[in-house]
C-alpha cells in the first residue's frame, strides 16, 4: 500500500471511530500537500458533517462536487448532507444525478428513495426500492424501504410481500422481521405478528419499541400473561425506559400477577436517579393505586437523590404539599412553576385544579383562559373552566356545556340481515365479550370494576365490528347534520364540513365491560372533539330499575377535586342507543349491583381536517 493509500485508510478509520477532529486535521494536512486528492476532501466533508460543522461541510462538499462533478459517490454524500439540512430539492437533484451517472449504484437509489419517502411520494420511493432490491438483493435496507413505501402508498399486501421476499434472501435480518411484525399486527394477525417480533429479537434487534409492540401484539391476541412476560423482559433490558415500565406495571395489575407490580419501577428509579420520567411514572402509578403515603415518600427520595426538576415533577411536588394540608406551600410552588415554565399548559391546568379544590374559581378560570388563548381546543382547560364557571354561578357554564342540546341520544340503525335491535346487539355482545382479555380494570383509565379492550376496536377484522362501525358512522353523520353553527364556540365552532359518514375521523375506539359495582369515574377525553357511549348490553337493574344505577351522568367534575357538585344531567342507557357529547364535558357512570355485565362501545371523533 502506497503512503497516500495508507493515510487515506487512516483517515477513514478515524472517521469510523468518531475521532472527527483528528480526521479533519489529517485530511487537511494531506490536502495541503496534494490538493487534487479528492478522497481526502470527501472524508473531510463527512467529518465536518458528523461533528456538526454544517457550514464547513457545505463549503467542502460544494468544492468537492465542483471539482469532481461525475463522481456518483460524492454526489450521494452531498445529497444525503443536503437532505439532513432540510434542502430537499437540492438534495434530490444531486441524488438523481448520482443515479443517472451510476445506474448500478444501489446506495444512490436507496438514498433517493428515502428522500422521496420523506417528501410524501411513496409510489416513487417504492420504484426506487424495487431498483435497489434488484441490484442488491442482500441489502436489507432496500427491502425495508420497499415495505415502508408500499405501506404508506396504501398497499399492505405489497409491503408484506417485500418483507417476505427480503427474508428469503436475508433470513436473519432483524429489522425485516420487525417490519413484517408491524404489518401483520396492522392486519390484526396478532399471533403471527408476535412470532415475527420474537424472530426479530432472536436475530439481534434489541430496543424498547420491540418489547412494547411485542407485548401489545400478545395482549391483542388474547395472551396477557405472555404479554406481561415480554414487558418484564423489556424492563430488565431497558430499566430506564419509563413507557415500558408503565406497560409492565399496567399488565402486572390487569393480569392479576403475584408480587409487587411496582418493584421493577421502584428499583429502576434507584438505579437511574437522574431520570425524572421514571420518578414521575412511579409517583403517578402509586397515586393511581391509592398509595398516597408511598407517593409522598418517593417524591422525598427523588429530591434527596438529585432528580432533575421538570414541570411534571414540580407539579407532583406541589400536589403533595396540598395533600399534606400545606396549601400555601403548594400555591407558592405552582407560582414558581408558572414563572419557570410559562408555556406549560399542564402547569396552568394543574394549578387550576388545585385552586378549584379549594373553591377559588376566579384564579382557576384565569389560568384556564390563559391556556385557551394559545390552545383554544384544549379539552382539559375547557373542562376545568366549566367547573370554575359553575362555582362562580356564571351563565357561561351553560354556553360552554348546554347539557340539553349537546348531549344527543341517537338510535343505531339495525343492519340487514338482522330482524331486530335485540338480535343485532345480542350478536355484538358475544363478539365483544371475546375481546376482553384482562382480569382487572386498566389502572390509568376511568374504568373501575371492569375491563377495557386494547387498541383501536374497529381495526379488528370481525365482520360484525365492521358492520357496527358503518352503522355508527351513519348515525353520527345524521346527528351532526342537526348541529348548530357558532364560530365562537369551542364545540359548535370546530370544522364540521362532513360530506358523508365516510369522512368521520376516529381518534380512538374501545369497549368497556363493567361488572357488579362497576362504574366510570368522572372524566373527560383530552384527545377528542366528540365523545360517545353506545350501549350494547345492559343489566336489568339499569334498564328497568327506578333509580339511576348504571346511568351516565354529565357535569359532575373529577372526584379528586372534592367539590361534590351534583350532575347537571343524568341519562338512562338503552341498548342500541348512542349518546354523543363534547369531549370536554365531564361524564361518568353511577355504580350498579348486578351479576349481569354492562357492555359499551365508546369512541372519540375529531373534526375533518383537524
Amino acid at each position: 500500500m502506497n503512503p497516500s493509500a495508507q493515510l487515506l485508510s487512516q483517515a477513514a478509520t478515524l472517521l469510523q471511530q468518531k475521532h472527527f477532529d483528528d480526521c479533519i486535521r489529517l485530511c487537511r494536512q494531506c490536502l495541503s500537500r496534494a490538493p487534487s486528492m479528492t478522497d481526502f476532501q470527501h472524508l473531510l466533508a463527512l467529518a465536518q458533517q458528523r461533528s456538526n460543522r454544517s457550514s464547513d461541510a457545505e463549503k467542502t462538499f460544494r468544492q468537492l462536487v465542483a471539482r469532481e462533478p461525475k463522481r456518483a459517490d460524492y454526489l450521494l454524500s452531498y445529497g444525503a448532507f443536503l437532505r439532513g439540512q432540510g434542502h430537499m430539492a437540492q438534495a434530490e437533484r444531486r441524488l438523481r444525478k448520482a443515479c443517472k451517472l451510476a445506474p448500478e449504484f444501489h446506495q444512490a437509489w436507496h438514498a433517493l428513495g428515502l428522500l422521496l419517502f420523506a417528501t410524501d411520494r411513496p409510489g416513487e420511493a417504492f420504484t426506487c426500492a424495487q431498483r435497489v432490491t434488484t441490484l442488491a438483493a442482500d441489502f436489507a435496507p432496500g427491502w425495508e424501504l420497499a415495505a415502508a413505501a408500499a405501506q404508506k402508498h396504501g398497499s399492505i399486501e405489497e409491503a408484506l410481500q417485500a418483507c417476505r421476499e427480503g427474508l428469503q434472501h436475508l433470513p436473519a435480518a432483524p429489522r425485516l422481521h420487525y417490519s413484517l411484525a408491524q404489518l401483520l399486527r396492522e392486519r390484526c394477525e396478532f399471533d403471527a405478528a408476535a412470532a415475527a417480533y420474537a424472530a426479530s429479537r432472536d436475530c439481534g434487534l434489541d430496543s424498547p419499541d420491540l418489547y412494547q409492540n411485542h407485548a401489545d401484539a400478545l395482549l391483542d391476541g388474547g395472551h396477557p400473561e405472555d404479554a406481561l412476560a415480554v414487558a418484564e423482559s423489556g424492563v430488565q433490558r431497558f430499566a430506564q425506559h419509563a413507557l415500558l415500565q408503565r406497560t409492565a406495571t399496567r399488565l402486572h395489575i390487569e393480569v392479576g400477577a403475584p408480587g409487587d407490580p411496582l418493584a421493577r419501577l421502584r428499583a429502576a428509579t434507584q438505579g437511574n436517579p437522574q431520570n425524572p420520567e421514571l420518578w414521575q411514572a412511579l409517583v403517578e402509578l402509586q397515586k393511581r393505586m391509592g398509595h398516597t403515603d408511598e407517593a409522598a415518600a418517593t417524591l422525598r427520595d427523588a429530591a434527596v437523590r438529585g432528580c432533575p426538576g421538570t414541570p411534571g415533577i414540580g407539579i407532583l411536588m406541589a400536589q403533595d404539599a396540598a395533600l399534606r394540608g400545606d396549601s400555601a406551600s403548594a400555591e407558592q410552588q405552582f407560582e414558581q412553576l408558572l414563572e419557570r415554565y410559562p408555556e406549560s399548559a399542564a402547569t396552568h391546568i394543574n394549578f387550576a385544579m388545585h385552586l378549584l379544590a379549594r373553591e377559588q374559581p376566579d384564579r382557576a378560570a384565569a389560568l384556564c383562559d390563559a391556556v385557551l388563548r394559545h390552545e383554544p381546543f384544549n379539552q382539559l382547560a375547557l373542562a376545568y373552566l366549566t367547573t370554575a364557571l359553575q362555582l362562580q354561578g356564571d351563565a357561561r357554564e351553560h354556553w360552554l356545556c348546554d347539557y340539553e342540546k349537546m348531549v344527543v341520544a341517537v338510535p343505531i340503525p339495525v343492519p340487514e340481515p338482522f330482524s331486530s335491535r335485540e338480535a343485532f346487539f345480542a350478536a355484538l355482545t358475544e363478539v365483544l365479550e371475546e375481546q376482553h382479555h384482562a382480569r382487572s380494570h386498566p389502572i390509568e383509565q376511568s374504568v373501575r370494576g371492569g375491563t377495557q379492550t386494547n387498541g383501536f376496536l374497529f381495526r379488528l377484522p370481525h365482520p360484525l365490528l365492521r358492520v357496527l362501525e358503518q352503522q355508527i358512522r351513519k348515525a353520527v353523520a345524521s346527528a351532526m347534520a342537526e348541529f348548530r353553527r357558532d364560530e365562537q364556540h369551542p364545540f359548535w365552532g370546530r370544522p364540521q364540513q362532513t360530506a358523508s359518514a365516510a369522512d368521520l375521523r376516529f381518534a380512538g375506539a374501545w369497549s368497556v365491560r363493567l361488572r357488579d359495582q362497576g362504574y366510570h369515574t368522572n372524566h373527560i377525553h383530552p384527545e377528542g372533539w366528540i365523545s360517545s357511549a353506545l350501549y350494547i348490553s345492559l343489566p336489568e337493574v339499569v334498564t328497568t330499575g327506578s333509580g339511576t344505577e348504571g346511568h351516565i351522568q354529565f357535569g359532575a367534575p373529577l372526584g379528586e377535586l372534592g367539590l361534590n357538585l351534583p350532575p347537571r344531567r343524568t341519562v338512562r342507557p338503552e341498548v342500541g342507543t348512542l349518546v354523543l357529547f363534547p369531549s370536554y364535558m365531564w361524564h361518568g357512570t353511577v355504580p350498579f349491583q348486578s351479576e349481569q355485565s354492562r357492555i359499551t362501545v365508546a369512541f372519540d371523533l375529531l373534526p375533518p381536517g383537524a
